[in-house]
This record gives C-alpha cells, sequence and structure tokens, in this order.
C-alpha cells in the first residue's frame, strides 16, 4: 500500500473552510494511522466507517463531499478504506454523477500539478528506487495504477489502467491508447534496474498521464486553463487540423514527431515533474 500521500484539494477553496472547528475535532476524533488500522479487523474497521458516515451525516456533509473531506481529515488507508464504504452504501449512478462534475472543474495550473505530482511520487515508498527494484512485476504494476489515480485526481480526469506488457516496437517506452482509455509501458524495461531506465519508467507513466489529459481537454471536456494550449493540441491530434505525425522510422520523421505541440508538453511536462522528485530510498 502508498502510505503517508499528501492530500491535495481539487479545487480553489477548500472543503473545510465551511467547517467549524469543533466540527472538525468531531471528525478528527476518528482518525486512526495507517499503521494502526491494518491491525484491525474487518469487524472493526467496518465499525468505524460506520461511525465516520455517521458524523458526516449529523453535521451535514453531502455524499458527494465526504469523500474529500475524508481525505483531508483521515489517515490515507482509512480515507482509501472510506471511499469502498461509500460505494458500497450508497447509489452508484449518483456517485458517477458527482465524480463527472467534479472531473469537469477546472483543473488546477501547470505548476500546481506539477508540484502535487512530485510530491505524491515522492512520498511513495514503493517508488523509491531501492525498494522499486526489488518488487516484482506485477506488484510494480499495482504501485504504477495506484500513482496513476493520485496522478488523475490532480488533473481532473479519469484514471487510465497501467499494464506493464511487452512491446513489438524496439525501443519504445510505452504509450497512450485513445481508443481503450489505457496506457501500456513496456515491461521490458520496467523489469530492468538501473537507474537511467527506472527514471524513464516514471517519466513514462507521467508524459502518457500528460496525454490522457490532453485527450481529455479535446475530445471530452476543456478543463485546462489555458484555452489556447488546447486548441493546440487539437490540431496535432488525429482528425485535427494538421494531423498527427507518428511516423519515425527516419531521423525527419522522429524530428516531426518530437516537434508537435502535444509531445512538446506531454515531454516538458513530465521533465518539470521528475527534476522536482526526491526518490533516494
Amino acid at each position: 500500500m502508498l502510505e503517508e500521500l499528501e492530500r491535495f484539494e481539487s479545487q480553489a477553496k477548500p472543503l473545510n473552510e465551511g467547517m467549524t472547528e469543533p466540527q472538525m475535532e468531531y471528525l478528527s476524533e476518528l482518525n486512526i494511522e495507517s499503521c494502526d488500522w491494518a491491525e484491525l479487523n474487518d469487524m472493526q474497521q467496518l465499525v468505524t466507517l460506520s461511525a465516520i458516515d455517521g458524523r458526516m451525516d449529523e453535521i451535514g456533509v453531502p455524499v458527494e463531499q465526504r469523500s474529500e473531506l475524508a481525505h483531508a481529515t483521515f489517515s490515507d488507508d482509512m480515507a482509501d478504506a472510506y471511499d469502498d464504504f461509500i460505494v458500497e452504501s450508497y447509489d452508484s449512478n449518483d456517485i458517477e454523477v458527482c465524480e463527472l462534475e467534479k472531473q469537469q472543474l477546472e483543473a488546477p495550473q501547470d505548476h500546481i500539478q506539477i508540484e502535487q505530482i512530485s510530491d505524491v511520487l515522492t512520498a511513495c515508498e514503493e517508488l523509491k528506487y531501492e525498494n522499486w527494484v526489488s518488487l516484482e512485476l506485477s506488484e510494480k504494476e499495482a504501485v504504477l495504477n495506484t500513482l496513476e489515480e493520485r496522478i488523475a485526481e490532480i488533473e481532473h480526469r479519469p484514471s487510465c489502467p497501467i499494464h506493464l506488457l511487452p512491446l513489438a516496437i524496439e525501443n519504445q517506452w510505452g504509450g497512450y491508447n485513445p481508443e481503450t482509455k489505457d496506457i501500456t509501458i513496456n515491461s521490458l524495461y520496467a523489469e530492468q534496474s538501473d537507474y537511467y531506465t527506472y527514471r524513464e519508467v516514471i517519466d513514462t507513466l507521467i508524459h502518457e498521464g500528460r496525454h490522457a489529459y490532453q485527450h481529455y481537454n479535446v475530445n471530452v471536456a476543456e478543463i485546462h486553463p489555458r484555452h489556447s494550449e488546447v486548441a493546440s493540441w487539437a490540431e496535432t491530434m488525429e482528425g485535427g487540423k494538421w494531423g498527427y505525425w507518428g511516423d519515425c522510422s527516419s531521423l525527419m520523421g522522429q524530428r516531426l514527431y518530437e516537434q508537435q505541440s502535444i509531445e512538446i508538453d506531454a515531454r516538458n511536462f513530465a521533465g518539470d515533474v521528475l527534476n522536482n522528485l526526491n526518490l533516494n530510498a
């Protein structure tokens, strides 16, 4: 499990701003640190989650806001368990509508996204180099999927399933599929233990997630703060004004590919995140 991740608000105004201090204290009384939460049995956890929900009812927190407030109040593992409790306890259609509305709120400025994503990755113990190289491939895939969920929350878009699979194209690190909405990272590289390759795998996760963000803005809902950038992304995507250049079989083709607006943006975004990371164990 990922532990001690920073929690970030999806809106400029903190959710707990309208809460009184006694109300916040009333909720936080139920907080249990992740290490202690893991020691509770299923029944003890369920009783605690029910108590949390009861207190949310008492102070009048709408169902669609409870997850965000829980993540701002409780330990990570406890808040994650409460998310599952909400899904099981309330009508799924209502929750899906609330999630879609949340995703369509304007995303943070890029510098804020970069800082928040960097903090999430830095806080992940499994991602630290000395820990990462000891993980099995399936464990690495699980870590990357959990991180992608955190990144998607920050970017206000749906998360993408992450697959670690061998890729047919030589030297290809990975890719985002706009049809299936998933991300594949080359398992050949994920299995290697040298530091350079390890950094490139993380770069690929962020880079391809940025492509998912671009496609969401162009094809679903424009949530990026700068319309001109979204318009530029649309021009280079398939069916756009210029079309997308994907032939990298020649040096000129490689250069044309790298200079497309969506590739420049994804490359720079991932590079800025990596520059902020501290991944030493």
